[in-house]
């Protein structure tokens, strides 16, 4: 680290990922924690309130002490990076951590950072703190401002006679079934429907979260661009009919070429994008994604590429290059997945993006780009035209 970063950090001052301490305390440990627990960030110690450097007297004293305490009165324990920066008016240790995911505690209190404040956190931040470690409960709540009638009862009848048949023959009640199932939840005495049940089987889902939608644009170009927008669509509907409504905008908007077959008799189509593979990323983004964020899928099409990016970033445990790979199973939403595996939309062996892949190599386009972004999965589908005029 050299001076001329630490002079930024000083001249930036405190904020959400940077806080100053004058010495040691165990007040570092809980900002450690805040930080942790946020976005990650970094204290720097032998720095007063003011962003003057005052320095230390033991830095290694207090290198130690943040390691040791990290490890021994954090739970689960932090392994910050310690770094000892020499300056001209001092020593100043600095202390980094990343933000990991999971709720760190410092003698059974949570901390978490808010502006240049580190703070114990409130039952709502802890709650929501605990949805971030284990994601996959989210789906199992009840969804908020929703009665058992916001289901499309025909519609969840319709799907039991067909997966559970001896169950609907026994005249197994429909709720039994949405508990069993978890489409539906108990609460204070009432049946509701959980936050999958909605997104599944709700009737018009959106008019209670308009995040749980896509919204699918065309723009010319390749830039984003407001100004150059010259379609734009908010899809709405279950689950499945967002699928649908999803490739439909791009069938409208792709452009399709034609080339004879061997036997130069027929005319084949040959699509912008294989439409298995857009159909693949769709499914993808509506079954994995976060539905915690009050943000919808956006669905992009510019003159050189299909864009799908959704809230969410990878579970925890999970890296991209694992994914790539195939094979994997593990999904933040298992009963979303289910219901749609059942209905005929995905497949459940983990191969999904190594399919994806594939069909883009058998398209002539270039390779499909997937990126995991702090909040973010984006998958990029690079056009088969745009390839094709690049070579020429």
């Amino acid at each position: 680290m050299n001076a001329e970063t630490f002079a930024a950090w000083l001249a930036t001052g405190e904020g959400e990922q940077i806080e100053f301490k004058e010495k040691y305390s165990s007040r570092v440990i809980e900002s450690l924690v805040a930080l942790a627990n946020t976005a990650g960030g970094r204290v720097l110690i032998g720095v007063n309130d003011h962003g003057q450097v005052v320095g230390l007297a033991d830095p290694d004293r207090a290198a130690e002490s943040v390691i040791s305490a990290c490890r021994e009165a954090v739970s689960p324990p932090l392994a910050p990076s310690v770094e000892s920066v020499k300056l001209p008016d001092g020593i100043v240790v600095v202390a980094r951590v990343q933000a990991t995911g999971r709720m760190h505690a410092k003698g059974g209190a949570v901390f978490v950072r808010h502006g240049r404040q580190t703070r114990r956190a409130s039952g709502e931040e802890i709650r929501l703190l605990t949805l971030r470690e284990t994601p996959e409960v989210y789906e199992t709540l009840p969804a908020t401002g929703t009665t058992w009638n916001h289901l499309n009862l025909a519609r969840l009848r319709e799907y039991f006679v067909a997966d559970a048949p001896r169950a609907m023959a026994a005249e197994a009640g429909l709720t039994d079934l949405a508990l069993a199932a978890k489409l539906a939840v108990v609460q204070a005495g009432q049946t509701l429907p959980t936050v999958a049940g909605m997104l599944l089987f709700g009737r018009e889902p959106q008019r209670y979260n308009s995040g749980w939608g896509i919204t699918a644009l065309r723009i010319r170009g390749q830039e984003l661009d407001r100004n150059r927008v010259v379609d734009r669509r908010e899809l709405v509907g279950a689950a499945d009919e967002l699928i649908e409504a999803g490739q439909r905008f791009v069938v409208d908007h792709m452009q399709v070429t034609y080339q004879f077959a061997p036997d130069g008799l027929r005319r084949v189509e040959m699509p912008e994008y294989p439409l298995d593979a857009v159909r693949e990323v769709l499914v993808n983004a509506v079954a994995h994604r976060d539905y915690q964020p009050a943000e919808t899928v956006q669905l992009r099409i510019f003159d050189d590429r299909l864009e799908v990016q959704n809230p969410g970033a990878l579970l925890p445990g999970l890296s991209l290059e694992t994914i790539l790979r195939g094979g994997v199973a593990r999904r933040r939403n298992d009963t979303i997945s289910a219901v749609l595996y059942r209905l005929g939309y995905l497949e459940r062996a983990g191969f999904g993006i190594v399919f994806v892949q594939q069909r883009m190599r058998e398209q002539g386009a270039d390779a499909p780009r997937f990126e995991t972004l702090a909040s973010h999965f984006l998958v990029v589908l690079p056009s088969r035209l745009a390839t094709a005029r690049a070579a020429e």
